[in-house]
Parts: C-alpha cells; sequence; structure tokens
C-alpha cells in the first residue's frame, strides 16, 4: 500500500512539475507586436549573407530599408511577395534598400535569386541560429519559419512601418511602397530645410525656424 502511494504521489509531482514547465515556456513566448513599434529602434540580430561576412542589423544604418520577411522562399506566397517588391517598387529600389529575410541557407537565397532574376535585392539569412526571428518575435519556433511580416525602418534603424500579416495572405505591397516614399519626402524636405538653414546663416541671415 504504501509503494503504492508513493508511486501516486510521484506520478502526481511529475505531472505538476510538467504542467508548470509548460506553462513557463507559453509564457516566456514573446509577442512580436511587444518588441515592434514604430518609433522604437528596430532590434539587433546577427544574419547570413551568401558568401560574405555575417551581417548585424546595427551595422547596415544610414539608408532607409524596406525589409521583407518571409516564412520560406519557393513557396507561392513567399516568391510572389519578393518579385512583386523586385519589380513593381517604381524605382525605390535606386534610393533605398529592399532587403528579404528567410530562414532559407545563404545559399538557397542565392539560388532563388538567381533563378528567379532578382538582382535588385538584398538577401539575408536567419539560419541556422534564428537570431533576428528570436530577438524580434517573429519565430515560429515549433516550426522553424519566419511570421510573415513588412518592416520599414529608417537610416537610425528606427521602425517607421509595420505589417504583421495575418494567415497565409500577403501584405500590402502598394501600401508598403507607398510609406516608403513617403518617409523619402520626409527625409528629403527635412535635408532642404536644412541646406536652406545653413545657407541663411551662413548670409547672416539668423535662424530658420
Amino acid at each position: 500500500m504504501k509503494t503504492t502511494t508513493n508511486k501516486i504521489t510521484l506520478v502526481f509531482t511529475s505531472f505538476v512539475f510538467l504542467s508548470f514547465a509548460s506553462l513557463s515556456q507559453a509564457t516566456e513566448r514573446v509577442n512580436p507586436q511587444e518588441l515592434l513599434e514604430v518609433g522604437k529602434p528596430l532590434p539587433n540580430a546577427m544574419l547570413k549573407q551568401y558568401e560574405g561576412p555575417d551581417i548585424q542589423l546595427k551595422d547596415i544604418k544610414g539608408k532607409i530599408k524596406i525589409i521583407s520577411i518571409v516564412p520560406q522562399l519557393n513557396t507561392p506566397v513567399c516568391d510572389e511577395q519578393t518579385h512583386r517588391l523586385s519589380e513593381t517598387n517604381g524605382g525605390l529600389d535606386k534610393l533605398l534598400d529592399i532587403i528579404t529575410i528567410s530562414t532559407n541557407s545563404a545559399k538557397g537565397q542565392y539560388e532563388f535569386a538567381k533563378k528567379a532574376n532578382i538582382k535588385n535585392l538584398i538577401f539575408l539569412s536567419d539560419a541556422p541560429r534564428f537570431d533576428f526571428g528570436k530577438n524580434t518575435g517573429l519565430l515560429n519556433e515549433k516550426f522553424g519559419y519566419l511570421k510573415r511580416t513588412v518592416l520599414i525602418v529608417d537610416e537610425d534603424n528606427i521602425i517607421r512601418y509595420i505589417d504583421f500579416v495575418p494567415g497565409g495572405g500577403l501584405p500590402n505591397i502598394k501600401k508598403a511602397l507607398n510609406s516608403a516614399r513617403k518617409i523619402l519626402q520626409k527625409k528629403g524636405a527635412e535635408l532642404h530645410s536644412g541646406d536652406k538653414k545653413a545657407s541663411l546663416e551662413n548670409k547672416g541671415g539668423g535662424h530658420v525656424l
């Protein structure tokens, strides 16, 4: 009887421990909407590029960037998302960087781009460490892929636009491109205003408010 009681106690204790561990893991899962907000810095991460050194996001400041996050290249929706950003950006690729991040290997991304004849996008791989996915909360840990999202970050890596894409659909590419144009226009206006202010100050014209 005592042995049976001990077994029951052991089973119950194990059940409580496993339940608590499972609950703790669920609680620790990161919500991307808590980490990625407009006005906040883009979390840093180490990413791989084909036949090049690893890249930290904090080191690619200086240009406005459209960042297209796809679960896996060589699938229909990811294929279409990547082609649209490459082929319908209206010349934005000459004014800013358009980056695709996925969990394909860097070599797999290179082979995809070569086959698709895409030369105006930058491909960065989050495999095998998933730094980007973990640091942004966009990693689907169960399946090892990233959740479809489009970000626009400015030259200081501050997030200016986010589109968390629900389900298996496409992001609003047109809206993202229009938002990128507005950010560029605002930056151009600020630069023009700064040049005008400096010119007037050099001429003794005082400060421009």
